[in-house]
């Protein structure tokens, strides 16, 4: 069906993002960090989607990157958490905090998200616990090798400087259409990224 929309930001409502694309204005249902980045860019972005058909509606879903596509879809395979209850546990926490909750059993974490009570924290992690592999997860050390390395030398913990990379590397991605950050430039970010956090 439709795998993504190439177009510009024309706005958003509560819960939904407005992507304008060649004379058509598509309304998509999306997390709030979709929104919120898709409205900081003034050029043409790739918004991901995913087509959500029952009987009765018909509702057309958008994310920043792959990534949270994938994640929101896992998501939905959790008994009693629909599209819409997924779509407000991505605006509450970042996909990879979310995977690294999940993987550490963190159901304190989760348990904070927005209508996620601890039993359904813990229904989260007991299904997706350990399974949720992320696209080109395993290909991310091998690509950040140099840089991982730098930063672990440097005192930064490896896993957090990985998480950095990844994310500003996501960011350059929907910032500017099939944007390549220099790898100098992504040092200097992540950097800054994780002395910003202490």
């Amino acid at each position: 069906m439709y795998n993504s929309l190439y177009g510009t930001y024309s706005g958003r409502s509560s819960s939904a993002l407005y992507l304008l694309t060649g004379g058509v204005e598509w309304s998509l249902a999306a997390s709030e960090r979709t929104i919120q980045n898709a409205s900081l860019n003034r050029e043409e972005i790739r918004i991901f989607t995913y087509l959500h058909h029952k009987e009765d509606t018909m509702v057309l879903y958008g994310f920043i990157n792959e990534r949270e596509r994938q994640v929101f879809l896992e998501l939905n395979k959790v008994s009693g958490i629909g599209p819409k209850q997924a779509l407000r546990m991505l605006s509450g926490i970042g996909t990879e905090e979310l995977v690294a909750a999940l993987d550490d059993g963190n159901t304190d974490r989760l348990s904070m998200l927005p209508g996620i009570g601890r039993k359904t924290a813990a229904k989260i992690v007991l299904s997706l616990r350990g399974k949720l592999k992320l696209e080109n997860e395993d290909k991310s050390d091998e690509k950040f090798s140099d840089l991982l390395e730098a930063l672990s030398g440097m005192g930064f913990d490896k896993k957090a400087a990985k998480k950095a990379l990844i994310e500003i590397s996501d960011r350059a991605e929907y910032s500017s259409l099939e944007r390549d950050i220099p790898e100098k430039e992504l040092f200097r970010e992540a950097i800054v990224f994780l002395s910003s956090r202490g």
